[in-house]
């Protein structure tokens, strides 16, 4: 079945140009796939607080590594605006080298709390990886929330 704006003179001609309905439902179809493609890609607050929980939970195992692989002090240092890592070497603080440990600040919708409610905190890991501050850091972001959290073993987890 053709459907064409019909004319006097294009009903005269069989051949007239236009396009069948499965050729329409063809398009209509790719088009919903592309939207929904679309649609799923955006990031919504649950998963990007969700993301951003993940990232610092593996960024904070990799510092308590650091700290047992070479033997020395490592600090997560968190504040309102982001955080980072740092070092004890010859009694004093220094940043933690490394792309993975640069400063970072905070997704412009993620808030930080630690456990406490402070706004800043701060996580130790000694040279075994042990933590003598255990802590639970929550990020926030409209209704999603998700936790961080550094047992005084060292362990790392997640959860509400």
């Amino acid at each position: 079945m053709r459907i064409f704006a019909a004319t006097a003179e294009a009903r005269a001609r069989p051949d007239a140009n236009g396009f069948t309905l499965v050729e329409l439902m063809v398009v209509l179809a790719i088009m919903a796939l592309a939207a929904t493609a679309v649609v799923l890609t955006i990031p919504g607050e649950e998963r990007t607080v969700r993301s951003e929980a993940d990232r610092l939970a593996a960024r904070i195992a990799a510092a308590r590594d650091v700290a047992v692989i070479e033997g020395r002090s490592v600090a997560v240092n968190f504040a309102p605006s982001g955080y980072g890592f740092e070092r004890r070497v010859a009694g004093e603080w220094q940043p933690l080298p490394g792309r993975a440990f640069e400063q970072r600040n905070w997704p412009g919708d993620v808030r930080f709390a630690a456990g406490d409610g402070r706004g800043a905190a701060r996580i130790l890991f000694d040279r075994v990886g042990i933590s003598p501050t255990p802590q639970a850091v929550v990020l926030t972001g409209g209704d999603a929330r998700e936790v961080v959290r550094v047992s005084a073993t060292g362990e790392i987890g997640r959860g509400q």
